[in-house]
């Protein structure tokens, strides 16, 4: 019963990731600020999700789980801090949250 629901929210993270994902490159105006914070949010979330998954001695994968939620910020204060690097910025979220995706699911 525990892994069937399990098995539903890893479904339900990745549906979100995807239709997340599309909204950040689809927008038509670059300074929708709005489906940035959404992408950077969802990036922690699962940064946090993944870092509190594991053991305490799996220090290494650990350090690897906060990365990706930081590698979702600084996408962020890069996107504000400078309008040249828009579409850098977006493709450090989608690292950012299929990083933290696939080491969630592994």
């Amino acid at each position: 019963m525990a892994l069937g629901i399990l098995m539903i929210v890893f479904i339900v993270l990745l549906v979100t990731a995807v239709i997340i994902q599309i909204l950040l490159y689809r927008s038509k105006n670059e300074s929708n600020n709005y489906v940035f914070f959404m992408n950077m949010l969802f990036g922690v979330l699962l940064s946090y999700m993944a870092f509190s998954a594991l053991p305490m001695n799996f220090t290494g994968q650990r350090v690897l789980a906060i990365a990706w939620g930081v590698v979702a910020v600084l996408a962020v204060v890069v996107k504000l801090t400078s309008g040249k690097f828009i579409m850098i910025s977006k493709i450090m979220l989608s690292v950012a949250i299929i990083g933290g995706l696939v080491q969630l699911f592994l």
